[in-house]
């Protein structure tokens, strides 16, 4: 595909057209030309396709996850519809599919579930598993041909799915995000996730460290970089507002204790007095324990806070109206990723948006 091409497409036109250059409603186009430019070809479903231009931007061959012919990914009934029309073209390549496994919000056409995205991811995984060419020889009458699979697919999870329920915690309670993760790695070589919920604490996440199927990539330096210099700050102490962020962070930090999922308190003394600090977390929901972490820090003498968050998560029933909240309570002193796409951040405020793809480039290159 042809970069500067791409990006004056509309997003109608912006889709993928099959071999013969044929778009879903049957226009005629001219063939899309991809010259080889990476190791690896990236395949971005659903919930990553804001990712694309960037990739596009360091020189990888992108494809989409297709749409159907009513330019939808669900059917009237609600099944999911997946497809990559240039499957012949990863033939014995390295391919990535990237997904955001969470629940969508008001930045994106249509809703999907975290479950939504788990079986178009695994759809995904099954088309480059057993790929085959289509032909169509009449009425409802088809011949399929198998073609040459990728050589190597690795997956690449944005957002780890069912990332708040990574472990049982009643009696016959589900441990869906161990369950999500083992269906994932045996439908590829390898999975990576960026700044995952689950610790090595997890015996699942050991074992598929171990069996070399899982690594995680993380983007906190970066995002904390990408903060300091949106703050202005030059120098910074960089905390945590809880004891789970303190250990993934190796920083210092406050305790908490919770309530319910909005209410929390916090405990501890900080020597942060005169001191420019940048509070950093891995998700947050409603951005209350940032905010309060910021206000602690504040009674403690600092002079400056701001706050960097890989994960800013849109709500199934408020949609972002939290995360609006955190912006205008903290005045903009927030930074986070774009892990998962949001209007707030992504669109309205991307100069507060870290591109994760500068990350993963450097690992996948």
């Amino acid at each position: 595909m042809i970069a500067g091409r791409e990006a004056a497409m509309s997003d109608k036109e912006n889709r993928r057209y099959d071999e013969n250059g044929k778009s879903h409603k049957g226009q005629v186009v001219g063939k899309s030309r991809r010259p080889v430019m990476k190791d690896y070809d990236i395949v971005l479903a659903s919930g990553a396709e804001h990712l694309k231009a960037r990739f596009e931007h360091h020189g990888y061959r992108v494809y989409d996850s297709d749409l159907n012919y009513d330019e939808k990914r669900f059917f009237p009934n609600a099944d999911i519809y997946a497809r990559i029309a240039g499957v012949k073209e990863l033939a014995d390549r390295r391919v990535l599919v990237v997904q955001s496994c969470t629940g969508s919000g008001p930045a994106e056409n249509e809703f999907f579930s975290t479950s939504d995205r788990i079986v178009e991811l695994l759809l995904l995984l099954d088309i480059l598993k057993r790929p085959v060419e289509v032909e169509k020889l009449g009425h409802k009458e088809y011949r399929e041909t198998p073609v040459v699979p990728p050589a190597n697919v690795e997956v690449l999870l944005t957002f780890q799915p069912f990332a708040l329920q990574d472990k049982s915690f009643e009696t016959g309670e589900a441990a869906s995000g161990r369950w999500a993760m083992d269906q994932v790695a045996r439908s590829c070589n390898k999975v990576w996730a960026v700044n995952p919920h689950g610790s090595e604490k997890l015996h699942w996440v050991r074992g598929l460290k171990e069996r070399g199927l899982y690594e995680e990539i993380d983007v906190a330096g970066d995002l904390v970089k990408f903060g300091a210099k949106a703050f202005g700050f030059d120098e910074y102490k960089v905390v945590a507002p809880d004891e789970g962020a303190q250990e993934r962070f190796d920083v210092n930090g406050y305790g908490k204790s919770r309530e319910d999922s909005f209410t929390i308190e916090l405990r501890g003394e900080l020597a942060v007095e005169g001191k420019d600090v940048i509070v950093l977390d891995d998700l947050t929901k409603s951005g209350s324990t940032l905010l309060k972490t910021a206000k602690r820090l504040y009674e403690q003498g600092a002079e400056d806070v701001g706050m960097a968050v890989v994960h800013v998560l849109p709500l199934m029933n408020r949609g972002e109206e939290l995360l609006r909240n955190l912006f205008d309570k903290s005045q903009g002193k927030v930074v986070t990723s774009n892990t998962i796409k949001t209007k707030i951040f992504c669109e309205d405020h991307h100069e507060l948006s870290y591109n994760i793809v500068d990350t993963i480039a450097k690992k996948f290159s």
